[in-house]
């Protein structure tokens, strides 16, 4: 017995020395002062550190022999790629309404459906671990499983719900039909945001025309010649639209360019910028900036095969972008610069996170949101599949989850509760390490 005790420390060690080693040469890349400012992110909590590492997810994950107990070749699906709470968020959809929904798609890719269900759940738990251990709650192993068996049981009865009709295309979360802590979120967001109130965070006022406030820390200056090359990208891209939107010169007129720096945790360090266009009218109200991301090859296709050709990964984006969401911004495209592909979309005036660390103080507040992220994330997964382009996914997604679950939901939870725990104490585990081996610079 102790050295069988002996054996699993070693190799819990082991494990964790090779996930520091995975998370160096993953980041090799980066400058300096981008990898010091990711790292110091990820040292902060477990959870931002589960945020800044989803390639050693998917390198733990890729091809799980489990996958097959609730899964098979016909259970595929555009994934978000990078499951975890704070990838969804408050935003408004091309009709102008705040909805509620994933809303990062850098990652996305088609795979099987359980990829982003364990990737979630294994999130809540660290969400609730987190809140446990700085006092927002108290919540005890019976109750977090049960939270996470709620997560888990939602989304395969929004599935059984979807079989036989169409009716997840036009499934939108909103104020109107969300609960718990989420609906109030939702009104706060509408009542407290504005178009004028985004752009003058951003930007400011000079001889009555508006241009970036190169005063904030998050925005720097480009030159010239970047934003002769990102005008001439902007032009091309309005082939890329196939929204509601056409591409006219003086809609996209460029008022101002910047480059946009600090966003993100896993992201953080990949180029950015932002673009001020002139939108509908010559009033410094109505601008809008445009969200212009290098976008390259998808974590998850380092480990799982990639059998779909795209003519880019900006491309790709734009497509399973659209394919899980519902009334998706019609500034969404691509455009190329510097030899490079950018996704294209508009930064949302009303772009927030839920607060998962104030708003999260009870069992039943947990239990609610678990609920409907799941509903969420069955909503975005059904929707993407063959009812968005039987080209890419030819199944019924709905039809073949629900045949592979019925009778069986009971085993399905409890196949997440597991992945979901085991997984969130070797995430901690790698935390660990990584705050033992790696030292930023951080204020």
């Amino acid at each position: 017995l102790v050295n069988s005790f002996l054996s699993c420390i070693i190799a819990t060690t082991l494990m964790a020395s090779d996930a520091v080693s995975e998370i160096q040469s993953w980041n090799a890349n980066l400058s300096s002062s981008d990898k010091n400012a990711k790292y110091c992110k990820m040292q902060s909590s477990e959870f931002v550190f589960y945020r800044g590492t989803n390639h050693l997810y998917w390198q733990d994950f890729a091809n799980d022999s489990r996958l097959s107990t609730f899964g098979n070749s016909h259970t595929k699906t555009w994934l978000q790629g990078d499951l975890h709470a704070y990838n969804f968020g408050a935003f408004d959809n091309d009709d102008k309404t705040i909805v509620y929904g994933l809303n990062d798609f850098d990652e996305t890719i088609i795979a099987d459906y359980q990829y982003d269900v364990w990737r979630m759940a294994i999130s809540i738990v660290l969400i609730m671990r987190e809140n446990n251990k700085n006092g927002v709650v108290s919540l005890s192993t019976s109750e977090q499983k049960d939270v996470i068996d709620e997560f888990s049981e939602t989304y395969l009865d929004a599935m059984r719900d979807y079989r036989g009709n169409s009716d997840e295309v036009s499934q939108i979360f909103t104020k109107h039909n969300t609960y718990g802590r989420l609906d109030n979120f939702l009104d706060d967001v509408e009542s407290n945001n504005s178009r004028l109130e985004m752009l003058d965070d951003w930007s400011k006022l000079v001889n009555n025309r508006r241009q970036f406030n190169l005063d904030s820390e998050d925005l720097q200056s480009v030159s010239s010649s970047t934003k002769s090359a990102l005008s001439v990208g902007l032009a091309n891209y309005g082939s890329t639209l196939s929204g509601g939107l056409n591409y006219e010169s003086h809609y996209f007129e460029i008022k101002d360019v910047a480059k946009r720096l600090n966003a993100g945790t896993g992201s953080l360090g990949t180029q950015r910028y932002y673009i001020l266009i002139e939108s509908e009218t010559t009033s410094n109200s109505d601008d809008r900036i445009l969200d212009i991301k290098l976008q390259g090859k998808p974590t998850p296709y380092y480990y799982i095969s990639d059998t779909l050709g795209f003519a880019n990964d900006a491309e790709r984006h734009a497509i399973g972008y659209k394919a899980l969401s519902n009334n998706t911004d019609d500034h969404l495209g691509w455009l190329t610069f510097d030899n490079k592909n950018y996704s294209v979309r508009e930064r949302s005036p009303f772009k927030k996170s839920f607060k998962t660390d104030v708003e999260l103080s009870s069992e039943t507040r947990f239990v609610k949101l678990a609920q409907q992220w799941g509903n969420i994330l069955a909503s975005s997964h059904a929707r993407a599949d063959k009812d968005y382009n039987s080209s890419y996914v030819a199944d019924s997604l709905d039809k073949e989850i629900d045949n592979k679950t019925d009778g069986k939901h009971s085993a399905f939870r409890a196949l997440v509760r597991d992945i979901a725990f085991s997984y969130a104490n070797q995430v901690e585990s790698d935390y660990q390490s990584f705050k033992d081996e790696v030292n930023p610079s951080c204020l």
